[in-house]
């Protein structure tokens, strides 16, 4: 294994659950969704994060379009280096950017509902 895959696997096995912890207590929907998230594989991650983008106002999607800036392939353009498993290092630079612009508990709560 490479070194720039190995960090990544490193990330996600490690780092990404603590990275999708919003601010503050963590209670009912919030709960919920960090279970239902950790359990996905990297894909489907990705899937639910730009599902829930696309729910977003015009305002928000700007606000998390700034925080995490898309390539010309409309991935992130952070990514566009990552040789392998690009879906764990977008979920990653979601959960910053969730983080960043305080939708990380509204994301976490669309993942409970039905």
């Amino acid at each position: 294994m490479s070194g720039k895959c190995l960090q990544v696997a490193v990330l996600t096995a490690v780092l990404l659950p603590c990275l999708f912890q919003p601010a503050g207590a963590s209670t009912g929907a919030v709960t919920c969704g960090k279970r239902n998230f950790t359990a996905l594989t990297p894909a489907d991650r990705l899937d639910r994060l730009d599902q829930f983008r696309d729910t977003l106002s015009p305002q928000d999607r700007n606000r998390l379009d700034r925080a995490m800036p898309r390539s010309s392939q409309g991935g992130v353009a952070s990514c566009d280096a990552v040789e392998s498993s690009r879906a764990s290092c977008e979920d990653a630079a979601y959960a910053k950017a969730l983080r960043e612009t305080h939708l990380m508990r509204p994301f976490l709560s669309s993942l409970c509902a039905p």
